[in-house]
């Protein structure tokens, strides 16, 4: 189609008013048949123009969201300009999960809908098809999540033999040992992975407890890291070795990103329902193409990953009631956005 304008625009002085109704026809046959095949997709599709406002969608995303486009997108949350995945549930005209990208394209965002119901509800062992591969996914896993509380144990060693009277370093060790053991434990489990052991508490507590751990490398490479968290933070139901497992995984991914001298800041709020936590990284960007398989595994970049880290991560903060979302800018770094409920909030839910 490009080439085609291309051909035209280049031409179109030595084109009678004949041929130039021809090539309008051809154009226009063009554009209904593309518009055929937008409409024919059973995924959403809508395009914003620069300030937000809808200038196109196809049937899909108004079946999808229940009402009309224009009127879903304050609800939908979504950032105009830049790549981006999250997750949404709908209750009209019946209960749905939609998995949400975003890309910028042209000075516009697209929005492309897809229906993920199906996949939320299979259970971990339906997605372990036959026993072979049950097997390599949890040795996989297990590799995995063992690397993290044993950098932490490494980085703090070092430090104990420069000062072995640093008593927090002794500290932060033994609580990387709680962790290892009950990672084994947990993946012991293999094909049936327990829940998360829910308590009150604070989502602040893991956090520090996962910088604690980094410590070491945050200051031989020099990197920035500011806590952003309020005075009186609500609590919420959390398993708190859980969720520094997932604090890891996303700290952990940002280093192994970003260069010396840059930063990560971690935002803490809270609003009428949930707890929100942000953690956002002066890395590069993930590419679009990326960022929609982000939470798949075995879709990963690095040399030696897995790609189970994210994966666990999400089904992890799933099971605490909660979401997770990422936002991406080429150049200008990465936001992971997690929310958990309330503890009130959990309470009214029960009543």
């Amino acid at each position: 189609m490009r080439n085609f304008f291309k051909g035209v625009r280049k031409h179109i002085a030595k084109l009678d008013a004949s041929h130039l109704r021809e090539q309008y026809e051809l154009v226009s046959d063009e554009l209904t048949h593309a518009e055929k095949l937008l409409n024919a997709l059973k995924e959403g599709f809508i395009r914003l123009d620069p300030s937000g406002k809808v200038i196109q969608s196809n049937p899909a995303a108004k079946e999808l969201l229940g009402i009309e486009p224009e009127d879903a997108i304050a609800s939908l949350s979504v950032p105009y300009g830049v790549s981006s995945t999250r997750e949404v549930s709908v209750t009209y005209p019946q209960a749905r999960t939609l998995e949400v990208q975003t890309f910028p394209l042209d000075g516009e965002t697209v929005i492309y809908l897809r229906d993920i119901t199906a996949e939320r509800e299979r259970t971990e062992e339906e997605l372990r098809i036959g026993a072979t591969k049950a097997v390599r996914d949890l040795a996989a896993g297990v590799a995995h999540e063992i690397g993290n509380p044993l950098n932490a144990i490494a980085m703090n060693l070092q430090l104990l033999e420069r000062d072995p009277t640093d008593t927090e370093s002794i500290e932060i060790c033994k609580s990387q040992v709680k962790r290892l053991d009950g990672i084994i434990r947990g993946f012991l489990q293999a094909l049936r992975p327990s829940g998360p052991s829910l308590r009150p508490g604070s989502v602040a507590e893991p956090i520090r407890n996962c910088l604690s751990a980094f410590r070491t490398q945050f200051e031989e490479r020099r990197i920035a890291v500011t806590l952003d968290i309020p005075a009186a933070l609500p609590p919420v139901a959390i398993d708190p070795d859980q969720m520094q497992q997932v604090f890891f995984n996303l700290v952990k991914n940002s280093l192994e990103a970003m260069k010396d001298g840059t930063a990560i800041s971690i935002t803490i709020k809270f609003d009428d329902n949930d707890v929100i936590t942000v953690l956002h990284d002066s890395g590069p960007g993930i590419p679009h193409e990326q960022l929609m398989h982000l939470f798949e595994p075995y879709k990963t970049t690095k040399e030696k990953g897995t790609g189970l880290g994210l994966m666990i991560s999400k089904r992890i903060v799933t099971d605490h009631g909660g979401s997770i979302a990422v936002e991406s800018e080429l150049g200008k770094g990465t936001s992971f956005t997690i929310k958990l409920p309330r503890l009130e909030r959990r309470i009214r839910q029960l009543k």
